[in-house]
């Protein structure tokens, strides 16, 4: 990036305003002040003290400038320190990051080096390595409730990819445990259950809905359940 792009005032044209010499002007800063004299910045500017340090007079253009622009391009045309262009933010209420900075560092953030930067950043953090210390580190430490609650509304209402959720269910195997719309898991005695009773005779000791025991019947490949009497009696 080059000084011009750097320095450049992007919501200008910003000028001189007109004065006379000991008027009384109103600086957002120290209020009724005088001009004593003129700056010779690139934009000559009133200040209200006579000798050194002179204080520009916080009034007009330049206080346009200071709400939009960069600190960079004030302190370069109005011949202040950054330093001086901070004071005058906090005098305004100004926050750090004006548009105009924002601009300037999206600007950088083009240039050759902070793509090099980025894409070494970008294989840093898909390193396993570093990721493994990463989950190390938080493993068993439970999250804040304000980020929990951040992250649900974040993902509500989002349709997860088939690859998402094949890595999900492959996660919850190795650790053993079941998403909450899998239910309960069906036990080995409820098993024996199914195969030796009626369906809500199973329902009624398991506490479970018909519905999910003839589901399960299906998937042990079972009968649909029905006893020897009930079927000689429809047939």
């Amino acid at each position: 990036m080059n000084n011009a792009e750097r320095f450049r005032l992007r919501f200008g044209p910003y000028g001189t305003p007109l004065f006379r010499y000991g008027a009384a002007v109103k600086d957002l800063r120290f209020g009724r002040v005088k001009v004593a004299g003129i700056s010779d910045a690139r934009i000559p500017w009133p200040y209200r003290k006579k000798g050194m340090p002179k204080t520009l007079i916080l009034y007009g253009d330049l206080a346009k400038a200071v709400r939009r622009e960069s600190n960079q391009a004030i302190a370069f045309w109005w011949g202040v320190t950054p330093q001086t262009v901070t004071v005058w933010r906090k005098a305004l209420g100004v926050p750090p990051n004006t548009v105009g900075t924002s601009e300037l560092r999206s600007a950088h953030f083009r240039e050759p080096w902070a793509r090099r930067a980025q894409k070494k950043a970008v294989a840093k953090a898909r390193d396993p390595e570093r990721r493994a210390k990463i989950a190390a580190a938080k493993r068993g430490k439970p999250r804040p409730a304000e980020v929990i609650e951040a992250m649900r509304k974040a993902n509500l209402g989002r349709l997860h990819s088939t690859e998402t959720r094949r890595k999900m269910s492959e996660a919850h195997k190795r650790r053993g445990t079941r998403p909450p719309a899998a239910g309960r898991a069906w036990t080995p005695e409820e098993d024996a259950l199914i195969g030796s009773l009626p369906p809500n005779e199973v329902a009624r000791r398991t506490g479970r809905s018909l519905v999910a025991v003839g589901t399960r019947r299906r998937k042990l490949a079972l009968p649909n359940g029905r006893m020897p009497e009930v079927r000689q009696r429809r047939a």
